[in-house]
């Protein structure tokens, strides 16, 4: 039976957008990203977007929310290692325990 416009999205559509998601965050200026930044980057929808960022297991990570207003923001370890320096984040990982 073909699906409704109104059923979820099954959970393979996370892994079809992961690697877009992951490379809309690798090749970002900033360490953080919204959801919305990313999906403006990928042109993919903000909702399957959020699914990528919530199911992925490739070292997606949130800001932690002491130091950021708003909506939440990722990046991946790698990113977040290469676009921060070592103050900032000891910093974040104070207030993130």
């Amino acid at each position: 039976m073909p699906q409704s416009l109104t059923d979820p999205l099954p959970s393979w559509t996370a892994v079809i957008g992961e690697p877009l998601v992951l490379a809309a965050i690798n090749r970002s200026d900033e360490p953080w990203l919204t959801a919305e930044t990313i999906a403006a980057d990928t042109g993919l929808p903000l909702d399957r977007i959020q699914m990528v960022l919530d199911s992925s297991t490739d070292g997606v990570i949130v800001a932690p929310p002491a130091w950021r207003g708003g909506p939440p923001s990722y990046s991946t370890r790698e990113h977040y290692r290469a676009t921060t320096g070592f103050l900032a984040r000891y910093f974040d990982a104070l207030v993130s325990s």
